[in-house]
């Protein structure tokens, strides 16, 4: 029997580990300066990752036999990401440096949050991430397989307690257009992890404030009760008059510095 593709030797190891990005680095000037400045001088996290790299790569070896369909059609997430490092988007939509990706998964919540690749990364250039809570990613999930089941086209619009008046504005026109169009849409509401805290009025006010833009749609009703916890983990869902059309299902995030990118 053929030795499994998963199993490699320590030289192998170590040739990944500390060769392959330095036979990766870009061609392209643009692309150099930025690497430099993403692989400089070796600083204490780097270190930190290395001396953990066996571990890590230990780690993969077993997880390659466990593989699935499910894994392979979606982009990677936390352990799954093996970019030595990555971009992050922060809770404002903007980009952030480059930082080693081993740091960035220790200053998270696992228990709650979930580090995953929005825009997959080339030779070079790092991946895009997202830090998104697996409650809502769960409801989303959820939404996209009853939508698949019913025929109903649905959306989900993720928002936070917090939001600011533009980016309010931009989901709800968002919404609307979904509404029109006869989808059923599920509002995510939830905290931020860091950041200035929604009050209870803000809260109550943005709810009402989602209710009366579906309530400009003609023919729209809430097609549900109201779900979850005020300033935690809060959902909303409304529908549209039915239309026909091909079935699709999006989650709207804070995309707009990744379509930049």
């Amino acid at each position: 029997m053929k030795s499994s593709r998963c199993a490699f030797s320590t030289a192998a190891a170590l040739h990944r580990v500390f060769i392959a990005p330095i036979e990766f680095l870009p061609s392209r000037q643009s692309q150099l300066q930025f690497t430099r400045r993403t692989l400089s001088s070796p600083s204490t996290s780097a270190l930190q990752w290395r001396a953990r790299a066996p571990k890590l790569l230990f780690s993969h070896q077993q997880k390659c036999y466990a593989s699935s369909a499910a894994v392979r059609s979606r982009l990677p997430r936390d352990e799954e990401i093996k970019a030595w490092s990555i971009i992050v988007v922060a809770e404002d939509g903007k980009l952030q440096d480059a930082q080693p990706t081993i740091d960035v998964l220790d200053s998270i919540d696992r228990k709650k949050d979930s580090l995953v690749v929005v825009v997959p990364g080339e030779p070079g250039v790092p991946p895009i991430c997202k830090i998104m809570n697996k409650e809502a990613m769960r409801a989303a999930e959820k939404a996209k397989l009853k939508g698949a089941r019913s025929g109903v086209t649905e959306k989900t619009i993720e928002l936070n307690w917090a939001i600011d008046g533009n980016d309010l504005s931009h989901r709800m026109t968002k919404m609307k257009g979904f509404l029109q169009k006869g989808f059923r849409v599920e509002v995510v509401l939830g905290a931020k992890r860091k950041g200035r805290k929604a009050t209870t009025e803000e809260a109550e006010a943005l709810i009402a404030k989602v209710r009366a833009t579906a309530g400009e749609v003609e023919g729209t009703k809430e097609s549900k009760p109201m779900d979850g916890k005020l300033l935690g983990m809060l959902t909303l869902q409304f529908e549209g008059k039915l239309k026909k059309g091909k079935k699709e299902t999006e989650v709207v995030v804070d995309q707009e510095a990744v379509d930049q990118a």
